[in-house]
């Protein structure tokens, strides 16, 4: 068991990402957040009043979102960077803790602490927002409610994404959170190309929709589609990671 866990290695390999990342993390973090209160209230100054229920019960809600999945990507991205330079990666190589445990730190670290970094800072910003945007501009927006149904699908479709990020980060050298975005789009569109193309050559111009399609099997395949993309796809990519990281461990 040793081979793959020991609690004190792992946590000196906490320790060791926090210490090196931290700073690029926080900047990470600090930039987001002060790139989306300037450019909100330039639009509360210059643009056009708020009037729509809607904006004012779900701002904060939509606006935690796009700064986790955003700060996700990037975070992610930045994991086993020491890997893409030829003298940063001998001594990391040589850093004492299996690949699992590699593994394990930077899911903890860029998944599950920067997750909880992100609920507990965003509560206490979204506070100081709204008494500032109600003391200033009368407007009343409604507290981020982490437990709301559409949020936690959410947090779980970001699980997915941020596995996809966190394989790009080891397979690209260059710009990981750049290419990964483009490698998927690229992937989806030639896989969507291909099967229009086969039913096109297989069934000619038949109209699966009104033909083969009912209601019930969209739910079904809507049910398969979110297993696969919340249980089986993260648990996969993170094997897959794993084993490109114990490639280069050997």
């Amino acid at each position: 068991m040793n081979r793959y866990i020991n609690i004190e290695r792992f946590t000196n390999l906490v320790k060791r990402e926090l210490y090196s990342n931290m700073k690029r993390n926080l900047l990470v973090i600090v930039a987001m957040f002060s790139i989306f209160t300037i450019s909100v209230f330039l639009t509360f100054e210059f643009g056009e009043e708020i009037k729509s229920k809607i904006t004012f019960e779900k701002f904060h809600s939509m606006a935690f979102l796009g700064m986790l999945f955003t700060g996700g990507a990037f975070i992610a991205s930045f994991s086993f960077i020491e890997l893409r330079n030829k003298i940063t990666a001998h001594f990391y190589l040589l850093t004492p803790g299996s690949s699992f445990e590699k593994l394990l730190v930077n899911l903890v670290i860029s998944l599950l602490g920067f997750t909880v970094f992100m609920m507990l800072f965003y509560f206490l910003y979204s506070q100081v927002f709204n008494w500032v945007t109600s003391a200033i501009y009368g407007y009343h927006f409604s507290n981020v409610n982490f437990l709301q149904t559409d949020l936690l699908i959410a947090l779980q479709v970001f699980v997915s994404v941020h596995s996809i990020f966190l394989l790009g980060a080891i397979s690209f050298k260059k710009y990981p959170v750049i290419l990964t975005p483009i490698f998927i789009f690229l992937l989806n569109g030639t896989l969507f190309a291909f099967v229009k193309m086969s039913g096109f050559f297989v069934f000619g111009n038949f109209d699966f929709n009104n033909h083969l399609f009912t209601k019930e099997m969209f739910d079904l395949m809507n049910l398969y589609s979110k297993i696969i993309i919340f249980y089986i796809l993260p648990p996969v990519l993170w094997f897959v990671t794993y084993l490109k990281l114990n490639e280069k461990e050997l």
